[in-house]
């Protein structure tokens, strides 16, 4: 059985309460706000929730960034909005010790025909088809993993 990642949201909707898993900020708006807020900001500002109304609960570190996001906050909800997030203002609150969001991860490279063709034959001969399949795709990710290494 494969199973596809799922968010942090998705793992934590089980074992939160209903009303305070679904207002954890879904990926995809955090990564709207890293790419809108921009890099110097979103290391210093993070949204922790989404409260009703569409207010974004954003942790702030130091009193200067408040500021500063404040003063940028109307831009940065309607730039929000119109990349599809119901964000109708922000709500700062002081987060004395966050920690910047992690960079996004660079895509691994593919891999060409040959490189394919030797993985298939490497497990051609696992008669389980399951194991197969899994087996394939760890040794199509080591070898991406390889190939992303070596640049």
């Amino acid at each position: 059985m494969q199973r596809d990642p799922q968010s942090l949201k998705q793992v934590l909707g089980a074992a939160l309460p209903g009303s305070l898993a679904r207002r954890l900020p879904s990926p995809g708006l955090l990564a709207a706000w890293r790419e809108i807020a921009g890099q110097g900001l979103a290391s210093r500002a993070l949204p922790v929730s989404m409260e009703k109304g569409g207010v974004l609960v954003v942790a702030v570190k130091g009193a200067a960034w408040k500021q500063e996001l404040s003063l940028a906050g109307p831009q940065i909800c309607e730039r929000l909005k119109s990349a599809g997030y119901a964000v109708e203002h922000l709500k700062l609150v002081n987060a004395p010790s966050l920690a910047p969001p992690p960079p996004e991860p660079k895509p691994l490279p593919g891999l060409d025909a040959t490189e394919e063709g030797e993985v298939d034959a490497a497990v051609a001969g696992i008669k389980d088809p399951e194991l197969r399949r899994s087996l394939a795709s760890l040794g199509r990710a080591c070898r991406r993993a390889s190939k992303a290494s070596d640049k």
